[in-house]
């Protein structure tokens, strides 16, 4: 079995729920057990896991099953690829966000008005990535 573990600086998930993708945010466990399946084929099992040494119990958090969540993964990472090739590079989940690296390209009053009248045909369009922005 290979282990991979992510020493995390933060605060370890609330209420002990399970991260597995957050919405696209954590993405390093299911990276890390994609770069240990095909650096190492050899290896049968993997554990990929996220380890917070401010957490009150173990704080180590192991992706319950990483072969599904990469393939879950896939699947949202060839929509996203679709979408592209299709122009629809839309402001996705988090946008809105005070802190978004990229709000220099949203439109000139996006904070004020595009959001609210945009949103609904937006979240149309990119329906097939929802599922991941509502994943914990």
């Amino acid at each position: 079995m290979a282990r991979v573990t992510d020493y995390k600086s933060g605060r370890p998930p609330r209420n002990g729920s399970e991260p597995i993708l957050k919405g696209g945010a954590e993405l390093q466990r299911c990276l890390y057990a994609f770069a240990v399946r095909s650096l190492l084929p050899a290896v049968s099992s993997i554990s990929s896991r996220l380890l917070y040494p401010k957490g009150t119990d173990s704080g180590l958090y192991s992706l319950a099953d990483p072969d599904a969540v990469l393939s879950r993964l896939a699947e949202f990472l060839a929509a996203a690829a679709r979408l592209a090739a299709a122009g629809n590079l839309l402001p996705g989940s988090g946008a809105q966000d005070i802190y978004n690296d990229f709000a220099f390209a949203l439109p000139g009053g996006a904070k004020e008005s595009y959001f609210e009248l945009k949103f609904p045909l937006i979240a149309a369009r990119l329906a097939d990535l929802a599922p991941l922005w509502e994943m914990e």
